[in-house]
């Protein structure tokens, strides 16, 4: 059986929904410093996320960039302030043309400031 071999071609792409997901949120910090939201790329090839945005339930988007790496996670501060709810939120990452690849929400009670909410 011939071994598989490994993907080396670095050039970032635009993946399959479910590929990049939303592993956590820092919804309020002790300090007052940016919240943040921590992406996973659960792909085998790097992605160009410019032009793609995270939005909140009051339909708020903030856009963000950069290219994460196959199996690596990202933490993207978000320069809003309050831009979370304290009392629950529900967040969507979209891509550049505007398509949901990850949504997630939390409660109120999951809210702890400078604490993590993983999903």
């Amino acid at each position: 059986m011939e071994e598989p071999v490994p993907n080396t071609d670095t050039t970032p792409v635009q993946v399959e929904g479910g590929s990049i997901r939303i592993a956590g949120v820092v919804v309020l910090t002790e300090d007052g410093s940016y919240e943040t939201v921590t992406l996973l790329n659960a792909s085998n090839r790097a992605v160009d996320l410019t032009g793609w945005v995270i939005a909140n339930k009051a339909k708020q988007k903030y856009k963000i960039h950069g290219i994460i790496e196959p199996g690596q996670f990202m933490s993207i501060p978000v320069a809003e302030p309050a831009f979370f709810r304290d009392k629950g939120d529900i967040i969507t990452l979209l891509d550049r043309s505007g398509l949901k690849v990850a949504g997630v929400s939390y409660t109120k009670h999951q809210v702890k400031p400078g604490w993590t909410i993983l999903f």
